[in-house]
Order: C-alpha cells, then sequence, then structure tokens
C-alpha cells in the first residue's frame, strides 16, 4: 500500500518536472492579496543541491498544501516563491548500551525567497531557514528507520511553509 502511494508522488512529481513551470493549481485563496501587491503566487520545484533524492518535492509539496488557503497558486502569478534546498542532514542524538545509533536528528536547511513576476525583484528572502526533528532507529528495520526519516522530513517541511506564510502574513 505504502508503494502505490509512493509511486503516485513520483509520479506527481515526475508530471510536475516534465510540465518545467512549477505548480499551476488555483487555490482557494481567491481574491485575498497575501503579500501587498500580489494576489497569486507560483511554486515551482523547489533545488536540491543535497544530494538527496526527492528532498525538494516533500518541500515544495508542503508549500503548496499551505499556501494554497492562504493565497491563489497559479502559474500566471504576481510574484514566485523560490527555494533550494541546501543542507540535508542526519547526526545521531543517543546510543543504545551497546553503542548503536538509537536516535537520529534530522536539520535541514533551505534558502526561499518571494520575487514579482514582472521585474524579478526580490519582495522578501532567507538564505538560512532551517528546522530539525528528531527520530528512533529501529535497528531491526531499515525499512521502518527511512519511513521514520520521511515522516521527520514531511514535518520539518510542513513546519516550515507554516512558518513562511504565518511571517509572510504578518509583514516578514
Amino acid at each position: 500500500m505504502r508503494r502505490m502511494g509512493r509511486m503516485a508522488v513520483l509520479a506527481f512529481v515526475a508530471a510536475a518536472l516534465a510540465a518545467g513551470c512549477g505548480y499551476h493549481v488555483i487555490g482557494k485563496g481567491g481574491g485575498k492579496q497575501f503579500i501587498e501587491g500580489v494576489g497569486t503566487i507560483s511554486i515551482p520545484m523547489f533545488g536540491n543541491i543535497t544530494g538527496n533524492a526527492d528532498v525538494e518535492s516533500v518541500i515544495t509539496s508542503a508549500m503548496v498544501d499551505e499556501l494554497i488557503n492562504a493565497v491563489k497558486v497559479d502559474g500566471n502569478a504576481d510574484a514566485v516563491l523560490k527555494g533550494v534546498v541546501k543542507s540535508y542532514e542526519l547526526r545521531p542524538v543517543s546510543f543504545s548500551k551497546s553503542d548503536v545509533v538509537s536516535e537520529y536528528r534530522l536539520r535541514v536547511v533551505m534558502s526561499v525567497k518571494f520575487v514579482k513576476s514582472s521585474d524579478n525583484t526580490v519582495i522578501w528572502h532567507d538564505e538560512n531557514i532551517s528546522d530539525y526533528e528528531d527520530f528512533t532507529v529501529n535497528t531491526s528495520d531499515i525499512s521502518a528507520t527511512r519511513d521514520a526519516e520521511l515522516t521527520a522530513l514531511r514535518k520539518i517541511a510542513k513546519d516550515t511553509a507554516r512558518l513562511l506564510r504565518e511571517r509572510v502574513s504578518a509583514g516578514f
């Protein structure tokens, strides 16, 4: 069941990448202005310079999910939310009595900016947005550990997207 879900996500990401211009989803935001002078935004796929596959798709998806209720998300928009995942770090934070890692900390650092579509003027940017999440290692099931890592990444992405929406809504 999980494999089918992952395949569906990968198919969606592949379709979005093939389109070449990001998401073209019309949100529930209607005519609201998210930022002064910006009624619609476009959210292309984030870049990823980490070497870890699909990190950018998880983060981009979380941004779309969070912002779609705050503003109209459209390919032909007043502004573009651009992002790059700069760092993806796993560090052990606890060990068992036999000195085996029992918990990891995942830390993700990204650069995010809003730019006007008309002239590429930067409206807002933060070069080092970071967050971390700890997850438990299952020494008897590698798949469960990978799932826990993905869950931690999704939580980081969701929390970062919420923080970004709140910062922008409050005038940065």
